[in-house]
């Protein structure tokens, strides 16, 4: 009985990742009902798994559950994604200047490695593209400041706020240039103007759904 809950617990965590991953992906769109038959079948198992997945999304605020309809991916209104954003302006900034702080000479190379080497691609033709990009950056960021609470709920955010932002207004390459100069900050050990640049950085994600 034992080693049963374990496997169970196993499944309904990859269950729980495959979704997380396709919604990042942008192949789940806000406000798409989720059916639990469908979703099984693509991901070869059965209902239980998928039901118990659900649960976990929506205390993560990626999926919503609607009584008598159903679960859906969760659909932020203006005033969510406004305060999201607040929210994640202040945690990013302490991210940073932990992460220059106490990151790692091999972890701050390979974050500013990671971030050249994507510089040059063109994601405005791939915007789940550069969700993935965009989360992968932040989350080792995150990741270096050895702030497991602090990484958990970043993580979490940044999905929640890729899922949710409309593409047509993202300026890439101001993103990208962004992410290179705080990369660069965190490389030479510079915390304050590491957590000043992701302040900016993510100020203009606020800016843009605000209108200003």
């Amino acid at each position: 009985m034992k080693s049963y809950k374990v496997e169970t617990a196993d499944l309904v965590e990859k269950v729980y990742s495959s979704i997380k991953e396709m919604i990042l992906k942008g192949e789940l769109v806000p406000g798409q009902k989720l059916i639990q038959e469908e979703m099984a079948a693509h991901l070869g198992v059965s209902r239980t798994p998928i039901l118990s997945a659900f649960s976990k999304l929506e205390k993560e605020w990626l999926v919503k559950s609607i009584p008598r309809r159903g679960f859906y991916i969760y659909e932020m209104s203006r005033e969510e994604k406004i305060n999201l954003f607040d929210i994640r302006l202040r945690l990013e900034s302490l991210g940073a200047f932990k992460a220059a702080e106490l990151g790692t000479p091999k972890e701050k190379k390979a974050l500013l490695s990671y971030v050249e080497k994507n510089s040059s691609k063109d994601f405005s033709t791939s915007s789940s593209g550069f969700n993935q990009h965009d989360y992968e950056f932040h989350r080792r960021i995150t990741d270096m400041s050895r702030n497991v609470m602090l990484s958990t709920m970043i993580s979490s955010y940044n999905i929640v706020s890729l899922s949710n932002q409309d593409d047509r207004t993202i300026d890439y390459s101001r993103s990208i240039s962004d992410h290179l100069a705080i990369s660069r900050a965190i490389s030479e050990s510079d915390a304050a103007k590491a957590e000043g640049l992701m302040r900016d950085h993510i100020q203009t994600g606020l800016d843009r759904i605000q209108g200003v």
